[in-house]
């Protein structure tokens, strides 16, 4: 029988805890208090690997608390091989916000509209992304009951600085935490391009890796792949990048895409092929009736 969970960690059986890294304020996993209460009853020496002898019937059990104290080591360790950027790790979806701020002094009934637009647009992207990870959580429980169209990933596409990349983290982040699902979080040039190049230099721990590379982020059970459109013209970038969405096409895993491009941008890229791929592997979700909140910020600072 379970002894663990409650109303604070919502069941997990830990809870982020506040902390500075790097001089910015960020958050670490511990075991929630319903967890640790577990030991101070335990005939266990309470350190790992959270075992005891029971005198009754001679054999080592597991302690109560070992479940949820492995669960938080396993979640633990998907965070740190998740590459999610420190100022979005562990934002949970609840956060997002559905009701920009738009600086309005004059009253104006445009800036209104644009408001009440953009509020329509975030919250159909909240719904979307909601429904998403709702139906990968029924997946582990009851994958029959899951209809193959709510396992479609999602492409964010719109202008810059209107939420979409911290909404594909947040994403991540509630299937890791909830359902211990691996992920990561990657830009194009910066992480996929650059990794894969790494495998050609002699000087590279990944020295003549590069499908053993590309093979490990390829097939993570999630992937966000931010900033997608700002790839070179070149024939490798393009053959890297059409091979890793085809490689997540064919095996039927979730994907998460931000573009700042337009779509009939996006229709054009590789002849064509690619936005076929989109359309069967992903929702598209529209950004483009919601403001660059950053300029927003600027022009009332």
């Amino acid at each position: 029988m379970r002894k663990w969970g409650c109303d604070k960690c919502e069941g997990l059986g830990f809870v982020l805890q506040p902390q500075l890294a790097r001089r910015q304020a960020a958050f670490s996993l511990v075991a929630c208090e319903c967890v640790e209460s577990l030991c101070r009853s335990c005939a266990g020496d309470k350190v790992p690997p959270y075992m005891f002898l029971d005198e009754a019937s001679g054999k080592v059990l597991p302690c109560d608390c070992q479940r949820p104290r492995d669960q938080l080591s396993r979640v633990r360790d998907l965070f740190a091989q998740s590459n999610i950027p420190l100022k979005y790790r562990f934002h949970r979806l609840k956060e997002f916000n559905l009701q920009p701020q738009y600086p309005n002094p004059t009253k104006s009934p445009e800036l209104d509209g644009a408001r009440r637009a953009a509020t329509i647009a975030l919250t159909a992207a909240f719904d979307r992304a909601r429904h998403f990870i709702e139906a990968q959580r029924r997946l582990q429980d009851a994958p029959q009951s899951v209809p193959a169209s709510d396992l479609k990933g999602l492409f964010l596409i719109g202008p810059p600085g209107t939420g979409k990349s911290l909404l594909a983290a947040m994403v991540l982040n509630e299937l890791i935490l909830t359902a211990r699902l691996s992920g990561r979080y990657i830009k194009i040039s910066r992480d996929f391009f650059q990794q894969l190049r790494a495998t050609f230099s002699n000087d590279s721990s990944t020295y003549g890796k590069t499908e053993s590379v590309f093979n490990e982020i390829a097939r993570q059970d999630i992937l966000v792949i931010d900033d997608f459109g700002i790839q070179s013209d070149s024939e490798w970038e393009q053959r890297m990048l059409y091979d890793l969405i085809d490689a997540r096409y064919e095996n039927d895993l979730p994907t998460i895409i931000t573009s700042n491009i337009d779509l009939e941008a996006v229709k054009g890229l590789f002849k064509g092929r690619i936005y076929s791929r989109f359309s069967e592997m992903m929702h598209i979700v529209e950004f483009f009736s919601v403001r660059d909140y950053r300029q927003d910020m600027q022009s009332i600072r």
